[in-house]
């Protein structure tokens, strides 16, 4: 398994997800493992920080996964002010 390390901008993000109830303590071991996929897929280095537009792409994925229609009412009404 990757390990990755986040910029302070994306450990922000991944509080803020937290903050706003969209997830738990296990939905951000989920998260930060997507995060630590997508780094290595992109190339990302060992020792270089996943930045918040990867820790958004990454949520954004596993939000709305492909072939889903619906996501939460609240995460819903959230998504323009987390994903814009």
């Amino acid at each position: 398994m990757s390990t990755v390390r986040l910029s302070g901008r994306g450990a922000r993000f991944v509080q803020l997800l937290h903050d706003f109830g969209h997830i738990d303590s296990e939905g951000a071991d989920r998260l930060l493992v997507a995060v630590a996929e997508l780094h290595t897929e992109l190339g990302g280095e060992l020792d270089e920080p996943a930045d918040v537009d990867l820790v958004r792409r990454a949520a954004a994925m596993l939000f709305a996964p492909p072939g889903e229609d619906s996501i939460s009412p609240l995460l819903e009404e959230d998504w323009p002010l987390l994903f814009s």
